[in-house]
């Protein structure tokens, strides 16, 4: 680590094995515009890091002792929302991608994916997206379509075409700063239309948010 260096984004390591932190603490070290600011191997650990650093993105495993983590990255999700939390694990993603989705994760990446994927990653939930692999967007996408129905595809009718613009470009992967800069409006705005799209569709989390955006991305 390198304490002495500003980023733009800080990153925290928690997992189990020592070799994995040290290959992502090498991996995101060289790259300018991160920075590593805590490797710890255990969910306790990471909590004391909440209380005297300021964290992007916790890049994470998801088994520890024999047990998931997924009641703690709820937790840290709903104290610290300006947190990120990506999860990289060997276990299989069909299963697992949809309950840390479910659970306030932001990303779900196997252990065999690419450097450069795992750095896409990192800066795509910092941004405010969600990483996924393209099979468990598709898998999530059908899902969707199956559990809505004609009431739920009625609520597009309140929209405005401000916010069916927005939809359109979360379906995209924009994150708020850049749609913001394509519309020319403040982050603040996009946010409040964010929220209010979320009371008109009836959902409650970011997660829900781009699937329908996903979903109906082909007709706005």
């Amino acid at each position: 680590m390198n304490p002495a260096r500003k980023a733009a984004l800080s990153i925290a390591l928690l997992d189990q094995h020592c070799i994995l932190r040290d290959g992502l603490e090498s991996l995101f070290g060289g790259i300018e515009e991160l920075a590593v600011v805590a490797s710890v191997s255990r969910p306790k650990e990471l909590s004391k890091c909440f209380n005297v650093l300021q964290l992007d993105v916790v890049v994470m495993g998801l088994i520890f002792d024999g047990h998931d983590a997924l009641r703690h990255i709820t937790d840290w999700s709903e104290s610290h929302p300006e947190t990120k939390f990506l999860v990289l694990s060997q276990l299989p993603e069909m299963t697992c991608a949809r309950r840390v989705l479910d659970a306030g994760g932001n990303g779900y990446l196997m252990k065999g994916s690419s450097p450069s994927a795992l750095v896409d990653g990192v800066h795509r939930v910092a941004a405010g997206g969600v990483v996924v692999s393209a099979a468990i967007a598709d898998q999530l996408l059908k899902d969707f379509s199956k559990r809505t129905t004609r009431d739920e595809m009625n609520c597009f009718d309140q929209l405005t075409a401000l916010e069916l613009y927005v939809l359109s470009l979360i379906g995209q992967g924009h994150a708020t700063a850049a749609i913001a800069t394509k519309m020319d409006i403040s982050k603040e705005a996009v946010s409040t239309c964010k929220e209010r799209l979320k009371t008109k569709l009836s959902i409650t989390c970011s997660q829900q948010l781009m699937q329908i955006a996903l979903q109906r991305l082909g007709r706005l």
